[in-house]
């Protein structure tokens, strides 16, 4: 078995609720578009926060907690479980961090136009359903030959970033 078979093998037996990876990601956009109608780059701020979070302890991200603790429990959603790659997940919040918290700095200071763009691109791209831009750039980074973190290719016959069939 070499290299490649064996990290296909860990990453079938990865598996990730992507309910809880689309409510962050309308949460996020829901976030950045009340700053945008209230023009409050705060919102934007309060969004990358959230990020930073989710990126540092996932598993007490607020719109995680806000999916596991309300809304799965009250089966607004229920769990969506599927064959994944968390890590990709994790790297495209990264981004997310990366944008949010340079429109956040562009918007206090005066850059109006091009902080609301990087906010704009966030959330299209988060609202883009069944593909994620970070996921995208997590797999091609792999493709590059990219060790550790990077180590899992695409689920076979799946599109880099678009969400894995059932």
């Amino acid at each position: 078995m070499n290299q490649d078979d064996t990290t296909n093998e860990v990453v079938t037996q990865q598996q990730v609720d992507q309910n809880e990876i689309r409510t962050h990601q309308f949460l996020i956009a829901t976030g950045l578009l009340t700053g945008f109608i209230f023009d409050h780059w705060e919102w934007v701020a309060a969004q990358a926060v959230v990020f930073l979070i989710s990126v540092i302890a996932p598993s007490l991200g607020p719109y995680m907690l806000v999916y596991k603790g309300l809304v799965k429990p009250l089966g607004i959603l229920k769990p969506d479980i599927r064959v994944d790659v968390p890590q990709a997940h994790r790297f495209a919040m990264s981004i997310g961090l990366l944008v949010t918290g340079g429109a956040s700095y562009l918007l206090y200071s005066g850059n109006v136009m091009l902080g609301w763009a990087l906010v704009w691109l966030v959330i299209v791209l988060g609202l883009i359903a069944g593909w994620c831009a970070g996921c995208f750039s997590y797999y091609m980074l792999n493709r590059l030959g990219l060790g550790g973190f990077f180590k899992y290719r695409s689920i076979a016959g799946i599109f880099p970033g678009v969400r894995p069939g059932k």
